[in-house]
């Protein structure tokens, strides 16, 4: 009588364990890989978006933000690839708008205090001498007419995303008009934070501009535009790339150190 006790108290602990590791539930941790600090990378579902995200911190004065021009390497195109190759950034990611025939860059690009292309469409993301990061409304007013003498770097692109902590989609507003522009496509944006994080932020997947502004709030920035993305959209961190452009680039922007 002992013995049958014991045989089923200890059925009834099996029974016990197994039905207990049957319904434990294990939340898989979020895939993440350290680049470089002050940089990292996560790829984020925002919004229900698979979001590739490199996140700097501008505060690092070990970091340099640069545009960078094909013409600046000899070319009037030049591949993603050979852009990273030349220029051996930390990060890079595709830049603004550019005429796909002859190259020209049909927006505002800034380089140490020196306007290298003139454009008067878009939203402006700029960085100052001080390392302070500013977003300048510069829609309808050409380049040539804003002195750029204490910024480090000015892009402009678009449309605007979200401007604190808002989704705010005009782009006719802004000056863009190009049908292209609300298709499906693969994106690439420009983001900050109140904290002063940098997010480099690229999507393969076709999306709407909707979907890409609802993706960026869903991030928590507090700013954000959308960049020359479709078949332009490229994203690298150190030996990655997250997202490989179907053409020739004129420009990106690179994340160095000094």
């Amino acid at each position: 009588m002992g013995r049958l006790l014991t045989l089923f108290l200890l059925s009834l602990l099996l029974l016990t364990s197994v039905g207990s590791a049957s319904i434990k539930e294990v939340q898989p941790a979020p895939p993440r890989r350290k680049v470089s600090k002050p940089i990292s990378y996560r790829l984020i579902y925002a919004a229900g978006v698979p979001c590739h995200v490199i996140f700097v911190d501008m505060r690092s004065r070990n970091l340099r933000l640069q545009a960078v021009r094909a013409q600046d390497l000899g070319a009037r195109f030049q591949t993603f690839a050979d852009f990273v190759r030349q220029t051996r950034p930390l990060a890079a990611i595709n830049g603004t708008f550019f005429d796909v025939r002859s190259g020209a860059i049909i927006c505002n690009l800034v380089r140490n205090g020196r306007l290298l292309e003139s454009g008067g469409a878009g939203h402006t993301f700029a960085l100052g001498r001080d390392r302070k990061i500013r977003w300048m409304s510069t829609a309808g007013r050409a380049g040539g007419r804003i002195n750029w003498k204490n910024t480090e770097l000015a892009i402009s692109a678009g449309p605007t995303l979200v401007r604190q902590h808002r989704i705010v989609l005009c782009p006719e507003a802004e000056g863009f008009s190009d049908p292209g522009l609300f298709r499906q496509a693969r994106r690439s944006g420009l983001a900050t934070t109140k904290s002063g994080r940098l997010l480099l932020v690229s999507v393969n997947r076709p999306i709407t501009l909707g979907q890409f502004a609802r993706s960026m709030k869903a991030l928590g920035v507090n700013e954000a535009i959308n960049l020359d993305g479709g078949t332009s959209t490229g994203l690298y961190a150190q030996g990655s790339y997250l997202s490989k452009p179907g053409r020739k680039l004129t420009n990106v922007l690179v994340v160095r150190q000094r």
